[in-house]
């Protein structure tokens, strides 16, 4: 037992020493785990922080790619004249070989000195491309790189070439070659290109071909020269006019151009605008119509077609006229029977009058009224000697004149002038001759005049049939002439009855500028006639003569009128009185009157 006991208290004292290690170990074990747990939060921290430095390394590499390209774009715009395909040439012709870069420059025929001088630098097909394309035009240059790189037998260099070239195969459309010039020239504004290509596309079906510069737009001097071509091998010449089309250079010099060669000109109204158009086309386009070429409503069409139906076969019309016959082989099937005229439904709407086209052509000519001479001159220059008398004459007596040789500077447009003093006067003295009648400015001058209602006085300065013929007559058959012929005097001193009756028509219209009043005659006891009170009608035998020539019968020298009436202005036939009696709404249009 005693030996039990021993070994018992020996195993005691073996399980006690066990228990503290155990102890010992359990608390180093918790130490352990805090440590491990303190590892793990910093791993991830790490982790954490690894990929933010990947994120950041993947933002410089992207920065460094962007940086290299635009590297090589600024190198390729400032370092080099040569094209963008010229790295992948170099790439292949820089390495030395027995058909490298040197032979290229030798085909181009450059000296061994300048094949040396290149050489030296890093990149020497560059700078011999670079020269090669500063010394030649670009299509000359590329043309003649391809074709000595096929002569060199360099395939892999000569492909990069043509597939540069093949890639902007469609950048520009090529100009159709044309074995006669086209019998109509389109004229427009590129605002409205869209709508010209789209009348194009029509007027080629109806069987005309039409100049139109798409497609045809070369360097500058190559366009003016195709544009003068196209305009002098035309019939006719069709003007797409707008308000940017007035107001653009190239479209003005296509216009003066057509004039200068007497091309017959038919104006479309691409939108709604005054008539004629401000600027240096308003004297041209004052004696054409023009065609409404844009809709109104319900007028709207179920295509792309955006003109009336009607309007088209009245263009094609107009060009009949002008004798453009249309290639049968080119008319398409909608226009075999054009000429059949289109159902059309007329619907009036009762409207109060708010005045027409000229009324707000004469409004916006107010604007520039301050800024031009009251009194246009008009006439033509075998008589400039007496009219500039006439000028000196009437800014003597305080009265602003325009006169083209004092208001014309070298450099200015002519047209422009014109439209603008028209515009901004208050009364056109037409200073009628035999060459006046003829002259197509002057014709320009009095048909602007007359389609902006500006009160025009007509001065017969030599001995002719009045009205004049030709287009003139349509507005001077209306007037009454001042007669300055029967005295030559007169029309270097502009004095005398004449003159006095000249001044009284000019106080009509320019009131409160001068002072001037025509001497009264001694036997003359008659009293003016109130203007609020005009007299019952009564024939006045002033117009007797102009009444005569009204008639059919043989021709009979015109007689001036005796004496300026202060009420009297330039009226139709008939009795002035009478005709400020009758209402507004039953007045007649002047061309009426006449027919």
């Amino acid at each position: 037992m005693t030996g039990i006991t021993t070994e018992v208290l020996h195993i005691k004292r073996q399980v006690g020493e066990l228990d503290e290690r155990v102890t010992h170990t359990e608390v180093e074990v918790k130490g352990l785990k805090v440590t491990v747990d303190k590892h793990g939060r910093e791993i991830k921290t790490v982790k954490t922080g690894l990929k933010t430095v990947n994120k950041r390394v993947d933002g410089v590499q992207k920065d460094l790619d962007d940086t290299k390209v635009k590297v090589e774009e600024i190198d390729n715009k400032t370092m080099s004249n040569a094209p963008a395909w010229s790295r992948d040439l170099t790439k292949l012709m820089n390495p030395k070989s027995e058909h490298d870069w040197r032979l290229l420059a030798q085909r181009l025929g450059y000296s061994p000195k300048d094949i040396k001088a290149w050489a030296t630098q890093n990149d020497p097909c560059m700078a011999l491309l670079s020269e090669w394309y500063a010394t030649h035009k670009t299509v000359e240059a590329t043309q003649a790189v391809l074709t000595s790189l096929q002569e060199m037998d360099r395939l892999d260099a000569a492909i990069i070439v043509e597939n540069a070239m093949k890639a902007v195969d469609d950048i520009v459309v090529e100009a159709p070659e044309y074995k006669k010039p086209p019998p109509i020239f389109l004229s427009y504004q590129w605002v409205h290109q869209n709508e010209v290509k789209l009348l194009r596309q029509h007027l080629l079906m109806a069987g005309y071909e039409c100049w139109m510069d798409v497609g045809q737009m070369g360097g500058g001097d190559k366009l003016f020269e195709k544009i003068d071509n196209g305009i002098r091998g035309a019939k006719v010449i069709i003007c797409c006019v707008s308000e940017k089309y007035a107001k653009s250079p190239n479209c003005n010099r296509e216009v003066n151009l057509a004039v200068s060669l007497g091309k017959p000109m038919i104006p479309l109204l691409m939108e709604k605008m005054g008539w004629p158009p401000k600027g240096s086309m308003g004297p041209i386009f004052s004696e054409y119509l023009f065609v409404r070429f844009f809709q109104r409503g319900g007028e709207k069409t179920s295509d792309q077609r955006y003109w009336p139906a009607p309007k088209f076969q009245e263009l094609l019309m107009q060009l009949n006229i002008y004798k453009t016959m249309p290639d049968e082989s080119l008319v398409a099937k909608e226009y075999k029977n054009w000429w059949v005229p289109v159902a059309e439904e007329i619907v009036i709407t009762k409207k109060p009058n708010t005045g027409g086209q000229g009324d707000s052509n004469s409004g916006s000519a107010k604007d520039n009224t301050s800024k031009s001479p009251d009194v246009f001159l008009s006439y033509q220059w075998g008589k400039q000697t007496q009219i500039k008398q006439l000028y000196k004459r009437l800014c003597e007596l305080g009265l602003t004149c325009w006169m083209d040789i004092y208001q014309m500077g070298g450099g200015d447009s002519l047209y422009d002038k014109i439209d603008r003093g028209v515009r901004g006067c208050k009364i056109v003295l037409t200073c009628v001759t035999t060459k006046y009648a003829v002259s197509a400015n002057c014709r320009r001058e009095v048909s602007l005049a007359d389609s902006l209602k500006k009160p025009v006085v007509p001065l017969l300065l030599e001995n002719m049939e009045w009205p004049p013929s030709g287009p003139m007559s349509m507005v001077f058959t209306q007037l009454l002439y001042i007669n300055c012929h029967r005295d030559e005097k007169v029309q270097m001193t502009w004095s005398g009855d004449k003159f006095d009756e000249l001044i009284g028509k000019v106080i009509e219209h320019v009131p409160n500028t001068i002072g001037y009043e025509p001497p009264k005659k001694e036997d003359d006891e008659s009293e003016p006639v109130p203007k609020t009170a005009p007299p019952p009608y009564k024939p006045n035998p002033e117009f007797a003569h102009v009444q005569q020539q009204a008639q059919p019968q043989p021709y009979q020298q015109a007689q001036p009128y005796q004496q300026a009436q202060p009420y009297a202005q330039s009226q139709p036939y008939g009795n002035v009185h009478q005709q400020q009696q009758r209402p507004a709404a039953n007045q007649q249009s002047s061309s009426c009157v006449l027919l």
